[in-house]
């Protein structure tokens, strides 16, 4: 689906301001987009003859697989074990494939019956699978598209032909959306309602937009902008004024400095020519006027579009909710061509093309560094408590790792029988306890978290919005998650970052990395702490599978401020609170301390047990472990540019 600037009829900056002031006009007059949804795209086509015809997947690769089609009985060959989309996929296929003698009038009349080369476009959702939150599960048919004809020239499917339309000169789309019946349409989506309302999803096609107030982009159009050419000379010009002498360089390629060739509309050369931390002259290899005139005319074509296209949308609400909170609208209308467009405003930024590209399906992939300065991964979580699968985590992420930075929820858990409170400190003093014990008290650190959601935490680490850890140039920032599926959903854990390595504002020289390839293998049976809550109060019920190495629940409950032992085994609350000093002693006893650690521990007052493991970053970091415990009222002093606790 195009960007206003893919489109052959935006050549200039005031081509591109014409395009959206005839946007403008058509939805200020009551013009109807459809809502962008931000889910998961699959694609769905129909196989096989007579009574073996059934609905299938297809990934867009030129795997055997995927032009064969993904039926219910190949997802297992096509996804590994553990993929979060094994079940949403079996899933989608029962409800397609349960309404499939209902829309078989649809499908001939849509040209599926026969055609295995059309396919349903649709994203699928499945609550908070991806940047926006939704309160359902659904399917959004967007349309009908072909795939074009390809035959696959090198690699492991070699010689593999897929079948489809041909393709024109000069375009690289895996795919073109063919016109289709609306009315058509909108019987198939009723029909797979009937199936999906089973299955607790709900089919949609076009949720079309409505408008929300005047659209206008004079503010926009006036609001300055600063280029720093090279390092002496910067520009400054209202957007309208650079756009008035602005020319589309869709068709140009670049040098960069490190070798790669890409295009200008690159949404990483946008992000560095905003910033202004580089100059323009010095991002290229050869740094010469039409070299410079093409980085500068990109970003100016993606600044402009990501603006403008915020005023579009926040002009836009729909049934959905304000479409501002959505990935964007697609408008179909012959007044901006024969194809659908889409404005997407800010999610620009992580959906844009990339002159780097996937194996698989020509996906959008950030190019990292070789050799990153340092390796540092984000862990968020609830962890009330943590247990083995979550120290396994760690030690994966730790071996792949120069640091590992735990992020622990600030709420509340509690227990579900005698309701016993499980707190972010309780928390922290059992992850202490297992570092220790696995030796990782060089390579992993416990860190504050400003914001209620430690995953909204991992998030605003790299644009340098947590104070008590400040990405260097050169870091790459590495989201940890097990590719354990959500119950709800069905997607894997890592899905939660999909879009982490795509996010915009992040301090320059930081790098992002994908959550998938680093995902950690939960296994099987992966853990979850509600299974250890249960056992720590359970008389005589043992926890061993959900705690690492030698470890006891007596250990884990005596770290739990409000559980302590009994004679009859039982963990409960206690009669007395557990005061800072019995707690002490309690720890004393669980990991045997020499008594000079615990000297030291008692020293440093109301914070961490294991200080040295847990409450501060050292090695790589360059912080003093014993300095250091974001849980503690301290003073807070700079050093090597980030910011450090000392305790009073």
């Amino acid at each position: 689906m195009s960007h206003p600037f893919d489109l052959g009829s935006v050549n200039t900056g005031s081509d591109l301001i014409d395009f959206f002031d005839n946007a403008k006009g058509y939805l200020n007059k009551g013009g109807a987009g459809c809502v962008k949804i931000d889910g998961v795209n699959v694609s769905f086509k129909v196989v096989g003859s007579g009574d073996e015809r059934q609905f299938a997947v297809d990934r867009g690769s030129m795997k055997e697989i995927d032009i064969g089609g993904i039926t219910d009985d190949r997802i297992n060959d096509r996804f590994p074990p553990g993929h979060g989309m094994r079940p949403a996929i079996k899933t989608l296929l029962a409800i397609l494939n349960e309404a499939l003698p209902e829309v078989e009038g649809e499908l001939k009349k849509l040209g599926m019956w026969d055609n295995s080369s059309l396919f349903l476009n649709t994203e699928y959702v499945g609550g908070t699978t991806n940047v926006v939150g939704y309160d359902e599960n659904f399917l959004a048919i967007h349309g009908l598209n072909q795939f074009y004809e390809r035959t696959a020239k090198s690699g492991a499917s070699k010689g593999n032909v897929r079948p489809g339309a041909a393709r024109p000169e000069g375009v690289k789309a895996p795919s073109l959306e063919v016109p289709y019946s609306d009315t058509v349409m909108n019987r198939l989506i009723n029909k797979l309602n009937s199936a999906a309302e089973k299955h607790g999803f709900q089919v949609y096609g076009c949720v079309p937009t409505q408008r929300g107030g005047d659209i206008d982009f004079a503010e926009t159009l006036a609001e300055p902008l600063t280029v720093r050419v090279s390092p002496d000379k910067e520009i400054t010009q209202s957007l309208g004024e650079w756009l008035a002498n602005a020319q589309n360089p869709r068709y140009k390629s670049i040098k960069l400095k490190n070798g790669k060739v890409t295009h200008p509309l690159h949404k990483e050369l946008y992000k560095a020519v905003l910033s202004g931390a580089i100059p323009v002259s010095e991002l290229v290899l050869e740094s010469t006027p039409e070299s410079v005139i093409d980085v500068v005319n990109g970003a100016l074509f993606m600044h402009a579009t990501r603006m403008l296209g915020n005023d579009v949308l926040g002009g836009l609400d729909s049934p959905m909710g304000p479409v501002i909170n959505h990935e964007g609208v697609v408008l179909r209308n012959k007044l901006f061509g024969p194809k659908p467009v889409k404005i997407t405003g800010e999610f620009i930024i992580g959906g844009m093309a990339s002159a780097f590209q996937s194996a698989e399906a020509g996906e959008p992939v950030k190019e990292l560094p070789a050799a990153p300065a340092r390796r540092v991964t984000v862990l968020p979580g609830k962890f009330k408590p943590p247990h083995a699968g979550h120290l396994a985590m760690v030690e994966h992420y730790a071996a792949l790792s120069d640091l590992v930075l735990i992020l622990i929820s600030p709420l509340t858990r509690e227990t579900d029988k005698e309701r016993i409170p499980i707190t972010r400190d309780d928390a922290r003093r059992i992850w202490e306890l297992y570092i220790e014990k696995a030796g990782l008290g060089d390579k992993v650190a416990i860190i504050g978290t400003p914001f209620e959601s430690p995953v909204k935490t991992a998030y605003e680490l790299p644009k340098g919005n947590v104070p008590d850890f400040i990405p260097q140039s050169g870091d790459l920032i590495i989201p940890a998650a097990s590719d354990k599926p959500d119950p709800r959903s069905g997607l894997p854990d890592w899905h939660r970052f999909a879009k982490f390595q795509e996010m915009p504002d992040v301090l320059p020289g930081v790098f992002l990395a994908n959550a998938e390839e680093y995902a950690f293998p939960a296994g099987a049976a992966p853990m979850s702490a509600t299974g250890l809550r249960a056992a720590l109060e359970t008389p005589g019920e043992s926890a061993a599978s959900w705690l690492p190495g030698e470890l006891e629940k007596d250990d884990i409950a005596r770290l739990i401020a409000g559980m302590k032992e009994v004679e009859n085994d039982e963990m409960t609350k206690p009669k007395e609170p557990i005061t800072l000093e019995n707690l002490f002693n309690m720890v004393e006893e669980v990991i045997d301390e020499e008594e000079e650690n615990i000297e030291e521990m008692s020293a440093m007052g109301g914070g961490a047990v294991a200080g040295a493991s847990g409450g501060g970053l050292s090695g790589p970091s360059g912080l003093d472990p014993a300095k250091r415990d974001p849980w503690r009222s301290g003073k807070k002093k700079r050093r090597k540019g980030r910011r450090i606790y000392i305790p009073d």
